[in-house]
């Protein structure tokens, strides 16, 4: 998302200077045309300037955190409607799982280690339709 916005303030941009350049061409001088044109010009360069600062605004909160850090904070997650416990078994030992052993993933994926073996795996959600 920000490479679109930075691409479409640098046409801007291009788009502003060629405002700015017939805005003082003589024929614009002579029919007394520059103010508009250069008003329309720096519009054009006013927006552009305005987009990259929107795209890059809040950009630091968005960052992973620090390699050798502290670990990421926990974000609490609703499920989008009723739930049922089903039982979980180990797919390397069949043991049964503990759903209290289920943990969230950085990415966003729910992963669960079972008791017995140790074997870590992720719980897949069927579809919805």
């Amino acid at each position: 998302m920000k490479v679109a916005a930075v691409v479409f303030a640098v046409f801007l941009w291009l788009l502003a200077g060629l405002f700015l350049l017939a805005a003082f061409h003589p024929e614009a001088v002579a029919q007394g045309k520059t103010l508009p044109r250069a008003v329309v010009g720096g519009g054009l360069l006013l927006g552009g300037v305005v987009l990259v600062a929107l795209a890059f605004r809040g950009g630091a909160a968005a960052t992973p955190p620090a390699a050798g850090g502290g670990a990421a904070p926990a974000t609490a997650q609703e499920p989008p409607g009723p739930l049922s416990l089903k039982a979980l078994t180990c797919p390397h030992c069949g043991g049964q799982v503990d759903p209290a052993s289920a943990r969230m993933n950085p990415e966003g994926t729910l992963s669960v280690t079972c008791g017995y073996c140790g074997g870590t795996f992720l719980v897949q959600e069927d579809p919805k339709w």
